[in-house]
């Protein structure tokens, strides 16, 4: 609900609360005049004055009559607050209610305009998130707390992960080696392997180096797992899981005399 200042003819808001205060009568915040707000009470607040003012530099046709008839509507404001503040009270107006000025449209777009930005900067701020972890997945996935969350953004991406990979996890824990019983320039390797991370990962790669007596390298070759395990590989390694191995190299000139196992990522 909305009234007007009969002296100042400014537009205000008001409540019922404020209405039935003091039976509709109340006090304006701009110039203190009392006013019953139920007799200029508006249906619709009025347009801005800003949007009606005409310009100043070139005057339409008609501006000198319009600018009369606006200097009599402040003489005759001015009149009728001159009487109102002159007229004694008839009740004590130290609890009139008091009403202040409407908020114009430009502070609502306003705040409109506040809004929309901040939500353009939540969306900037969510796909800017996005972009980190779909191009930099991998690398979060190797946190074992992070990697379920990874795991279902990817399922919405359509990405794939890495699998979880630590070959200084892996342990040799025994090796031997011996002449090959059916070939004689051939040596046969046995090892064990063990898998001390906490998750399953895939076999490593075996890279083996023969030495002669000079402790020079006469041979080196790395295995693939089809190649050192007696079956074929089902799955991968599973967590504390001990891993027997088999594999026959080839002993150049019968000249080795010493060997060297590194795992490595194949």
């Amino acid at each position: 609900m909305y009234t007007q200042c009969p002296a100042c003819l400014t537009t205000f808001k008001v409540t019922p609360a404020q209405l039935a205060a003091r039976g509709g009568v109340v006090r304006c915040g701009i110039c203190s005049s009392v006013f019953h707000a139920g007799q200029r009470r508006l249906q619709v607040p009025p347009t801005s004055p800003a949007a009606t003012a005409e310009p100043e530099d070139t005057p339409p046709p008609g501006a000198g009559q319009r600018r009369r008839a606006a200097k009599e509507r402040r003489a005759t404001s001015r009149r009728r607050r001159d009487k109102i503040k002159t007229a004694p009270p008839l009740v004590d107006e130290a609890d009139f209610p008091i009403v202040t000025e409407l908020q114009t449209s430009a502070r609502l777009h306003s705040r409109w305009r506040s809004v929309f930005w901040a939500f353009g900067n939540l969306v900037l701020l969510l796909l800017l998130a996005g972009q980190f972890v779909y191009f930099y997945r991998d690398e979060l996935a190797e946190n074992p707390s992070w990697r379920p969350l990874v795991t279902e953004c990817c399922g919405y991406a359509r990405c794939e992960l890495l699998p979880l990979r630590d070959v200084a996890a892996i342990e040799l824990l025994q090796t031997m080696i011996a002449p090959h019983p059916h070939y004689a320039s051939a040596l046969r390797i046995r090892t064990t392997l063990v898998n001390r991370a906490g998750f399953p990962q895939d076999y490593p790669g075996m890279e083996v180096s023969l030495t002669d007596s000079g402790g020079r390298v006469i041979a080196r070759r790395t295995f693939t797992p089809a190649q050192y395990l007696p079956s074929p590989a089902a799955g991968a390694m599973s967590p504390n899981v001990v891993v027997a191995t088999l594999l026959d190299v080839t002993n150049p000139d019968g000249k080795a005399v010493g060997y060297e196992i590194r795992l490595v990522t194949p």
